[in-house]
């Protein structure tokens, strides 16, 4: 008896990389069987891109193992894509971590206040996460040294780019630009929430170079972990942030929607917050007992301070002082010498 052998094709979305299957609904790349055989992207992707109707997938991102991968790869190079609005030491870990030669992208810069230069920006990410001469400020939504990205990557003759970041870097929006520089059609699925790419995607750029997409790392302390992510994609800014400047006396405090309270414990100080204008700001006394219930740090300062609420922004806090922070979790709230 002879066995015939079957190819059996297998099918990936074009938006997050996943295989296309129809037997478990919620699972990623689930299609219906009805839609299967015309299919390009998964039901979630197609959703999110036609929609706006989103959905997170239960899926583990094995960080470790794309670090490995990477850094097993002899013609890789690797873009790591940092957001302005949360530069941590949780991130200056990860870019250590890559042994490849490395391209640092500071993305969102268009959200902060254009007061703080793209150079200072720069000097900032060298002293303070990655010492090298290959960090820009890029962004996707004005189409700012996109051009110029390509050109420098070429010049130092990249085989294979990785494009790697933590959810909400903009890895997405910045890889359909690349592509619409090329003059190729933008395919990847773009949101605010976490795991929206849940496999590698390769795509070939040109003759020369292939980037391959990765699925974003996850931030265990950032604020999409304890909010709906309805919720999370309303935080994000989607233009220039306007800067909201409150004089707090000792006594006083503010209270933000439902997620954070900072209560002064010194002398009158000025705190300004680099978050969403979406965000509702309430200045109350002590004895107001909003959000006391959550979890609280305690922190002092002795020079200009920021304070990073990881995933919704930084507060500037300009003089030495005591003060009480209450989060949904204590893991959320960091500090770091002051940026501006």
């Amino acid at each position: 008896m002879y066995l015939k052998k079957v190819n059996i094709m297998t099918k990936e979305c074009l938006g997050c990389g996943s295989v296309l299957q129809t037997e478990s609904p919620g699972k990623e790349g689930f299609v219906k069987s009805s839609v299967y055989d015309k299919s390009s992207y998964c039901e979630r992707c197609f959703k999110i891109k036609h929609y706006g109707e989103y959905s997170v997938l239960d899926k583990k991102i094995d960080t470790d193992g794309i670090i490995r991968n990477i850094n097993s790869d002899n013609l890789a190079s690797v873009a790591i894509l940092i957001d302005a609005l949360n530069i941590n030491d949780n991130i200056k870990k990860y870019v250590k971590r890559f042994k490849n030669k490395k391209y640092i992208l500071i993305t969102k810069k268009d959200i902060l206040p254009k007061s703080l230069k793209e150079k200072k920006l720069i000097e900032y990410i060298k002293n303070n996460v990655c010492d090298t001469e290959n960090i820009m400020c890029i962004s996707s939504v004005k189409n700012y040294n996109i051009d110029n990205f390509l050109n420098k990557i070429k010049e130092d003759n990249v085989k294979r780019l990785y494009i790697v970041g933590f959810t909400n870097s903009g890895k997405s929006t910045f890889i359909n630009h690349l592509l619409t520089s090329q003059m190729k059609n933008p395919m990847i699925t773009t949101s605010a929430i976490p795991n929206t790419t849940a496999s590698y995607i390769t795509i070939k750029l040109d003759n020369k170079i292939t980037i391959v997409d990765t699925p974003g790392f996850i931030d265990s302390n950032a604020v999409y972990n304890f909010i709906d992510y309805n919720k999370t994609i309303k935080l994000y800014p989607k233009k220039e942030i306007r800067v909201k400047t409150f004089q707090i006396r000792s006594g006083y405090s503010i209270v933000i929607n439902d997620i954070l309270r900072i209560d002064n414990l010194s002398k009158c100080n000025s705190f300004s917050f680099y978050m969403s204008d979406k965000l509702r700001y309430e200045k109350v006394k002590f004895k107001n007992e909003k959000l006391k219930i959550l979890p609280s740090i305690s922190i002092e300062t002795n020079e200009c301070t920021d304070v990073l609420i990881n995933g919704l922004g930084f507060i500037r806090i300009t003089k030495p002082g005591e003060f009480k922070i209450y989060a949904l979790d204590e893991k959320m709230i960091s500090i770091r010498k002051s940026m501006i």
